[in-house]
């Protein structure tokens, strides 16, 4: 008689690992998604004035980004504790581990590099903005599409079913 491989076959604390990588990882996903949708919603048929759109990404991004680093954060870490097992292959962790790095590291680039000099394009609010504001707005907009592109790449290596051999023979 046989036994299939199961989360049983991981330690407690890698089963917890994975939990919290498969988690938090699709929570940024789903999150930065509704994001996008209600800040385009908002800036496109809201009719807001300048002034508004100007308090608005002043208000809204640093909880965007505070929100972003912790779940992905974790989602490393989730993934570093997940250990290698037959629900969670060896070249899947490593994958994951390299994406959600360059994650990270996409979204410390765009905060200080595009989100705080644009912050100040627009500080104080309404006021006429210079030439360069478009070119850090579409900067922003491409580098946030870009990390999300590869959150998503890393969530779904963690969350993709896998599978493991049909059963072990006991001896």
């Amino acid at each position: 008689m046989g036994i299939v491989p199961n989360d049983a076959d991981a330690s407690f604390l890698a089963q917890i690992g994975l939990f919290l990588a498969r988690f938090c990882l699709s929570a940024w996903i789903g999150a930065a998604t509704l994001f996008v949708i209600v800040g385009v919603r908002e800036v496109t048929r809201a009719n807001f004035d300048s002034t508004t759109k100007d308090v608005l990404v002043a208000v809204r991004f640093p909880a965007f980004y505070v929100c972003g680093a912790t779940l992905v954060s974790l989602g490393l870490l989730g993934t570093l504790l997940a250990d290698n097992s037959a629900l969670f292959p060896k070249y899947r962790r490593t994958s994951t581990l390299v994406l959600l790095v360059i994650v990270l590291s996409v979204m410390a680039v765009d905060y200080f590099s595009i989100y705080l000099p644009l912050v100040q394009m627009v500080t104080p609010p309404g006021q006429p903005k210079p030439a360069r504001f478009v070119v850090y707005h579409t900067a922003s907009k491409w580098i946030n599409l870009v990390g999300l592109i590869f959150c998503f790449i890393a969530t779904a290596l963690v969350n993709w079913p896998t599978n493991p051999p049909r059963c072990i023979e006991r001896q």
